[in-house]
């Protein structure tokens, strides 16, 4: 039974590649995207390895650094079996594969959803956008969490909802990638707080477009980043026949966002026996930075993590 929640807030500051596997397509190594809709998704179960590793190193180095200071062997040697097995990180996301039977973590972590994805734009460079059955899925997320979001907006394909104060208004048109839109200004600030709490990294609001659900569903599909890879051969220093795929990416400025479900822990260990202790330990990634997905050794994958907590949660 879970007796908190959270979201977790994630922004690409690189590409990030969390693949689905190769398929029958012109792109060898496509995204991972819901079924349904086709919207780009970052799997539960591949966030909550990622997310995994990233405490099991944060709890290592708070070990080490006390047992450097510990002068007392016995309390060194507790310190010393707890940086073998990682207790809390055992707490919290449950024990290694092969004692998964021990007992289960204290957390669920949900999906990561799309909520802002960037895309070309004639003004301002670039807009984030988004569509209303993004916002109405956020709206049951958020309920989840105790937080009501009281925005609801409906708009035709050929009109695109902007803030009062936009930057990417041409002629009282939005041109993104090669579309263009009939800009409709209103008041975006309610909406733009919510987005603002999850995001780690500050939205432009000007920045900012609510497209129909059909445009968003294009831009998805058509304006990821498709990357093409070669393998040179160590012995002639030039490409080895066939050794050519393709790679897609979510591109650089995606916002995304999850739900981390959270119960009592199974096991009682030493501040760390309720929910609100585990919420206080998952705080320790807001502000930090984690690679997901693959080609970590070409830069890719980087995204800034916020947890936000409602009170009322």
């Amino acid at each position: 039974m879970f007796e908190k929640a959270l979201i977790l807030g994630l922004y690409s500051v690189t590409p990030v590649h969390a693949g689905s596997g190769a398929e029958l397509s012109v792109i060898d190594l496509p995204i991972q995207r819901e079924r349904h809709t086709g919207f780009p998704i970052i799997w539960g179960q591949s966030l909550k390895g990622v997310l995994r590793r990233a405490y099991a190193d944060f709890e290592r180095k708070q070990l080490k650094e006390q047992i450097e200071k510990e002068t007392d062997s016995n309390k060194k040697k507790e310190l010393e079996k707890a940086l073998d097995e990682l207790p809390k990180t055992n707490v919290i996301f449950g024990p290694p594969t092969d004692r998964a039977h021990e007992h289960a973590g204290s957390i669920s972590v949900g999906d990561a959803k799309i909520l802002l994805f960037p895309v070309r734009s004639l003004k301002g460079v670039f807009a984030y956008v988004t569509c209303p059955m993004v916002l109405e899925r956020l709206k049951r997320d958020l309920e989840l969490v105790g937080k009501n979001l009281d925005f609801d907006i409906s708009l035709s394909e050929s009109k695109a909802v902007v803030s009062e104060n936009s930057s990417i208004i041409v002629d009282g048109n939005v041109v993104i990638e090669d579309i263009v839109l009939s800009a409709e200004e209103k008041d975006l600030s309610n909406l733009m707080k919510t987005i603002k709490a999850i995001s780690p990294i500050e939205i432009d609001e000007g920045r900012v477009a609510i497209v129909h659900d059909n445009v968003f569903s294009s831009l998805v599909q058509m304006a990821t980043e498709i990357v093409a890879r070669i393998k040179i051969s160590s012995e002639t220093g030039t490409v080895e026949t066939g050794a050519l795929w393709y790679e897609e990416y979510l591109p650089s400025d995606t916002l995304l966002y999850s739900v981390i479900a959270i119960g009592k822990p199974r096991r009682d260990i030493d501040k760390l026996s309720t929910a609100d202790d585990i919420v206080r330990e998952l705080k320790v990634f807001n502000g930090r930075f984690i690679q997901v997905g693959g080609n970590e050794t070409v830069g890719k994958g980087f995204v800034k993590l916020r947890v936000t907590e409602y009170e009322n949660a």
